[in-house]
């Protein structure tokens, strides 16, 4: 009885195939049966693995793309935060008074300043020093400093107005700034 070999791979056409030749396949071709069960399994076993490592190396560029959309995200919370204590932080150093003799009454000036620098401590915390909103928080550094200098003034009774000002003009530069960086991020600049 004859037996067709499977996939259609008759010894025949398979030795006579160039191909195999060059490769040094051509002794196959003097065995009865091309491909038996054990060969069959091997090469079905070897697809699988393809398709599996194609789909790994897949899921690992996904994760990639998912890791970058995170860091993305991550960085617009923070400056949408950022932005959002600053406004608070403006609104009280709005309150602060430019002399000692005109305070207006119940206002408590040090507990403005406290809540002016947790304002700015959270500000700093959430921007990276080297990363790429480090213009925004050398702004903020730079409010920092005023507000110790018209704090300084204020503990000596003798506060600076331009502080003040130059306060306010430090911080809205920062709101400004990271506002315009949320702008981009999200594309809408």
């Amino acid at each position: 009885m004859h037996q067709i070999a499977p996939l259609g791979l008759g010894r025949h056409r398979f030795a006579a195939s160039p191909l195999c030749k060059a490769l040094g396949l051509g002794e196959y071709a003097s065995m009865e049966e091309n491909l038996n069960s054990d060969s069959i399994i091997t090469l079905v076993g070897t697809v699988v693995t393809v398709i599996a490592t194609g789909i790994a190396i897949w899921q690992a560029l996904q994760a990639k793309n998912y890791s970058q959309q995170i860091k993305f995200d991550i960085r617009k919370i923070n400056l949408s935060g950022c932005s959002e204590k600053l406004k608070r932080a403006q609104d009280d150093i709005r309150s602060l008074p430019t002399n000692c003799s005109n305070v207006p009454r119940g206002l408590r000036v040090k507990d403005l300043i406290l809540n002016i620098k947790s304002q700015f401590d959270f500000s700093l915390s959430v921007i990276d020093s080297n990363g790429p909103d480090s213009d925004i928080r050398q702004v903020i550094s730079n409010a920092q400093i005023k507000l110790n200098s018209y704090e300084q003034g204020w503990n000596n009774s003798n506060p600076k107005p331009e502080d003040v000002y130059e306060l306010q003009s430090l911080i809205q530069d920062a709101i400004s700034q990271s506002n315009s960086r949320i702008y981009q991020l999200e594309g809408k600049a």
